[in-house]
């Protein structure tokens, strides 16, 4: 008979708040490994990511990752905010890329739409001038003098 070892449940850790120096050595180990953890959760579940970490150093050194970047993040982030207001950014996210090269495509289709269709109105009115032609010619010509066989052209009578 085999024994089943019984499940032991998560345990509460209490967070000691030490001094300073404690604290800023906690801080430098552990911030890159939530970033990994952050990139980790963008890659695997297709998300958007931001984190942003102010140093409890002096110098407050400012800290952040971001997929794909932070303010495409954030500019995503504040444009579902009730004020709609946004945050500058240098550089392009992703999405705006995609739309910028979508809309590239586009334009692309609609000039190879234009051309195909003037090329097809051009057919078509040459199409319409040799016929027009023909039957000008036969409406020009005296029946009587074409006779029954004059009348039959490409099998067709007229």
């Amino acid at each position: 008979m085999v024994k089943c070892r019984a499940r032991t449940t998560r345990k509460k850790i209490e967070i000691k708040r030490g001094d300073k120096k404690v604290r800023d050595a906690c801080f430098s180990k552990r911030h890159t490994t939530i970033f990994n953890k952050a990139n980790e959760l963008a890659i695997l579940c297709g998300v958007m990511v931001a984190v942003v970490f102010v140093s409890p150093n002096a110098n407050g050194g400012i800290f952040s990752f971001g997929y794909p970047s932070v303010s495409s993040v954030a500019n995503r982030f504040l444009a579902n905010a009730p004020n709609n207001t946004s945050v500058s950014s240098s550089t392009q996210s992703g999405r705006d890329v995609e739309i910028h090269e979508l809309e590239r495509e586009e334009r692309e289709l609609k000039e190879h739409l234009q051309a195909s269709t003037d090329q097809n109105k051009l057919l078509q009115e040459a199409i319409a001038a040799r016929d027009g032609g023909q039957l000008m010619l036969l409406l020009q010509s005296d029946c009587s003098e074409l006779g029954p066989k004059g009348l039959v052209r490409g099998g067709t009578k007229y």
